[in-house]
Parts: structure tokens; C-alpha cells; sequence
């Protein structure tokens, strides 16, 4: 018996599912690989219930495929499939609504996501089963479905106004320096063993006063050497818990690199000790959070290079980055800084 059209659209529809449930999950793990364009720097700030969305996108486009595989063989999954979808489609809601209103600019990752979930509930849409006739009617049979998806929309709307959060509300190591509310934030992504960077980190120490009073500042690493990890979780450290040093601990820090590319506890404890500080121990799961905290923000930002500073205006939007020793310097920055502004 020839197939109907009926049929021959369902099978399509099918493969559009799968098509987009497969990109779903390459665009998440993109995502959680932080491999995005420099618009995406300000959703790598936002977290789901304090898990990256990267790799909470692939948790949940692997349920669904999961769903999608066993359906044939358990009726019920079929509908859980399509209430979980049109729960993500809720969510999606909140998630757009922040990259338009509250960062002002579209990640294409995100919005590539949004579009996938979209696309799987049109497919599964499609799919459905025509109602049959029951003792209440197939109108009440659809009404029934209707209320359903929408009730699954809005409990993921509920879900994302309630899980997601921006850093600064998420639990993790507070990094920042200077003026906390200013709507600039200046970053300095260096690596502590490039030449360039300890060219101008004297520069940097002299303009810190000035720059700290007008805007946050964050020293972030970016471990072009892969030493620069042995000294990350020092600076860490003195940058959570010893803020009105910190300064001084990150200049005795360049200067002990300069010695050994891997110092021990004891050597960083001799070299900070007549500044008055105990080296704390080494909790991971702070380090952890820093180094996922440092790694998102210079990939989010674009940066190629180490030394680059970053002012980042999140009222106006506005981004500038200085790379090199011949464009960092204490008047580019604070150039930079009023350029941002306006």
C-alpha cells in the first residue's frame, strides 16, 4: 500500500528532530567548551542552579534523545518528550529575554539552542496522534493536551526565572577589586611567565590606585605557559582573602616566578610573610571555580593574547581591549574607560 502523505510527513518530521536534537547537543558542547564568539562573554556570566549551561545543555539534549529512542517501544515517553521540550521552550523565554534586555546582545549559541528546541517541538508537534473520540469528545481530548504543554511551558519558565543567575549571585570566588558597583570592569588577563606581562605589570601596579577608584578591576590568568597554573592558586587566594595587599602579595608573586616556575607552600610562605599573611591551604574546589571563572572570561571576551586588558561597560555595552606593551599604558586605559562610558 503506497504511503500517504500523512506518513511521508511524519517521517520527515521525525528527521527533523533528530537533526535538531543532534545540534542541540553540538551547540552545548560548544558552549560548555566555551568556544564562542566575543558577544557570548556576558552569558558565560549566567549559570543554571550554579551549573555551567554548556554542560547542563548536554545533560538535557541527552535525556531527550534518550526519550526519543525508547518512544517507540514505551508509549509514555513519547508524551514525556514533548512535555520536557515544551518545558525547555519556557525556559528559552527567560533565557532570550535576558540576552535582549538585561546583557543587550545576541549569543549565537544560545539563540542556536533556543532555535533547536523550537524546531524538535514543531517536529514532535507534527507527530502528534490525532485525538481519538472518547466518551468526553476529541475537543476535550485536545484541551486536555493544550492545558498540559502549557503548563509544562510555564514550569519551565518558573524553572529558569528561579535557577538562573548571574555570577555575581552565584556561588564562586569573588575576584574583584576598586569601585564594586561602577558599571565598568577592567580586566587584566596576563600569564605569569610572559615577558610582555611582566614589561607591564610594573604599569599596571602604578595605575591601580586611579583605575580602582573609577571602576571594578579583576587580574585574571590565562595560562599561555602552562606553569602559570602553579602560580594561579596562590593568586587566588590573595586576591579572595587579602584584598587590601593584594598588590603588594601579586609583586612578591612576579617576583618569586622569576625564581622557580613551580614554588612550593613553604616558598610562598617565606616570600609573604614579613607582609603579614599565612598562606591558607589549597581548597580545589575553589581553584576549580576560579580557574572555570578565568577560562570564561577571557574566552568570552576574544582574547588571543596575553598581556590584554579588557573595559567592559555593562550599562552602555561597550567593550575595548588593549593588547601588547605599546597599547597598554595608564592613559590608554583610562581613555578606554570614558570611551566605554559614553
Amino acid at each position: 500500500m503506497p504511503s500517504t502523505p500523512r506518513c511521508i510527513g511524519t517521517s520527515i518530521a521525525g528527521a527533523v528532530l533528530w537533526l535538531a536534537l543532534l545540534a542541540g547537543l553540538t551547540l552545548s558542547v560548544l558552549s560548555g567548551l566555551h568556544i564562542c564568539a566575543s558577544m557570548c562573554s556576558e552569558t558565560a556570566k549566567y549559570s543554571i542552579f550554579g551549573m555551567d549551561f554548556g554542560w547542563f545543555g548536554c545533560a538535557f539534549f541527552g535525556l531527550l534523545i534518550l526519550l526519543s529512542v525508547v518512544r517507540t517501544r514505551v508509549p509514555s515517553a513519547g508524551g514525556l518528550l514533548l512535555y520536557v521540550v515544551c518545558a525547555a521552550l519556557g525556559a528559552e523565554l527567560r533565557l532570550i529575554w535576558i540576552q535582549k534586555y538585561d546583557i543587550g546582545s545576541w549569543c549565537p549559541v544560545c539563540l542556536g539552542v533556543a532555535a533547536t528546541i523550537a524546531t524538535a517541538f514543531l517536529a514532535l508537534s507534527y507527530q502528534l496522534p490525532a485525538p481519538q473520540s472518547t466518551s468526553g469528545g476529541i475537543m476535550k481530548t485536545r484541551l486536555t493536551r493544550i492545558s498540559l504543554m502549557t503548563l509544562a511551558l510555564l514550569a519551565g519558565l518558573g524553572v529558569a526565572l528561579t535557577g538562573v543567575r548571574k555570577e555575581a549571585e552565584a556561588a564562586g570566588p569573588d575576584i574583584y577589586f576598586g569601585k564594586r558597583q561602577s558599571d565598568t570592569t577592567v580586566y587584566f588577563v596576563s600569564d605569569w611567565f610572559c615577558p610582555v606581562c611582566r614589561k607591564v605589570e610594573p604599569e599596571m601596579e602604578k595605575v591601580f590606585p586611579d583605575i580602582s577608584a573609577r571602576a571594578r578591576v579583576a587580574f585574571v590568568d590565562m595560562p599561555i605557559h602552562p606553569d602559570t597554573a602553579n602560580i594561579t592558586p596562590y593568586n587566588l587566594q590573595f586576591m579572595m582573602y587579602d584584598k587590601d595587599r593584594y598588590m603588594r602579595l601579586r609583586h612578591v608573586l612576579d617576583e618569586l616566578s622569576r625564581i622557580t616556575k613551580n614554588p612550593t607552600p613553604e616558598q610562598v610562605q617565606a616570600a609573604v610573610a614579613n607582609l603579614g599573611v599565612t598562606l591558607r591551604p589549597i581548597n580545589f574546589t575553589e581553584l576549580m571555580t576560579g580557574a572555570r571563572l578565568f577560562e570564561s572570561l577571557f574566552r568570552g571576551f576574544g582574547v588571543k593574547a596575553t598581556p590584554t586588558v579588557v573595559i567592559d561597560n555593562a550599562r552602555t555595552k561597550k567593550r575595548k581591549l588593549l593588547v601588547g606593551s605599546r597599547e597598554i599604558s595608564g592613559n590608554a586605559i583610562r581613555e578606554a574607560i570614558a570611551e566605554v562610558e559614553r
